[in-house]
């Protein structure tokens, strides 16, 4: 019996003993409005599973386990969710925040959810870093970076900033509240990418577009970047203070980081035939 062959029966019988995650990622249902990084993680997870997962939106308290994939979203997780790619929220550092005392984690977004996981409630966290996002290109391959850009660069602020870049007064700003393929499209059409939405940062990177962290507002903490430029290989990052300085910076540097592991970490043991395409019977 060959490795692969292995590989597949051991995902089969795990599957068969366990019912598949729903997916949880962040929502605003009642702002009528979706946030494209956040939205991402039900379009990869849709692709990954061929339109097998199913989506409990922003319903947290369910009783059944969560996937949570994309997003600072650990502070919705409950004992036993599976965690694949997600981070801690820099607005919530304390434990009495959090109500789980075991995981099932597979990867996180970087080494700092990593060590509050580990420190705060002693749970096993491998040392598989990504956010999901970053593997666009290769779950997406029709989506490709343009060969000759429009936008010299565009602006993507986080949504609760899109009042401070005007459209009428602001070149070339995309906001993160605009469907999430009209974003990613924008972001291919780009030569860099100037950002606070966590996400134009990672799609942009994750395309090779340069891209720079942009910080206006203290609206967001800092904990979600450095947690996402320490899983990528890059502990010493700066970010911009205005649009003009961060054209004057140029983009960080390239991501580092082993994006085969983090996609090896997805819990395909719960999509039998998911499995089965991977890698064959």
């Amino acid at each position: 019996m060959n490795m692969k062959k292995v590989i597949f029966m051991l995902l089969l019988f795990a599957s068969l003993c366990a019912e598949a995650p729903s997916l949880y990622y962040w929502n605003m249902e009642e702002l009528d409005f979706e946030n494209f990084g956040d939205y991402l993680s039900l379009v990869i997870l849709q692709r990954i599973t061929n339109g097998q997962v199913e989506s409990v939106g922003s319903h947290r308290f369910i009783p059944k386990k969560k996937l949570l994939a994309i997003g600072s979203i650990l502070h919705f997780a409950s004992n036993d969710d599976v965690i694949w790619g997600a981070g801690i929220n820099g607005k919530h550092p304390n434990t009495k925040d959090y109500h789980f005392t075991k995981l099932d984690v597979r990867a996180v977004r970087g080494p700092l959810t990593r060590r509050f996981l580990m420190k705060r409630f002693q749970i096993e966290c491998p040392e598989v870093y990504g956010d999901p996002a970053l593997l666009l290109p290769y779950i997406f391959p029709e989506l490709k970076r343009k060969e000759n850009p429009s936008y010299e660069y565009i602006v993507i602020p986080h949504f609760t900033e899109e009042h401070l870049f005007p459209k009428e007064e602001v070149a070339n700003v995309v906001y993160p509240t605009e469907p999430w393929d009209v974003v990613v499209e924008k972001i291919l059409d780009s030569k860099f990418v100037i950002a606070s939405s966590l996400h134009g940062l990672v799609v942009a990177e994750a395309f090779g577009i340069p891209a720079r962290l942009l910080k206006v507002t203290r609206n967001e903490p800092l904990f979600k970047y450095s947690d996402y430029y320490l899983g990528t290989g890059r502990p010493h990052f700066h970010y911009a203070s205005s649009v003009k300085s961060a054209l004057k910076m140029g983009g960080e540097k390239p991501i580092k980081c082993d994006l085969q592991k983090l996609f090896d970490a997805f819990p395909f043991e719960f999509w039998p035939e998911v499995a089965t395409t991977l890698y064959g019977p």
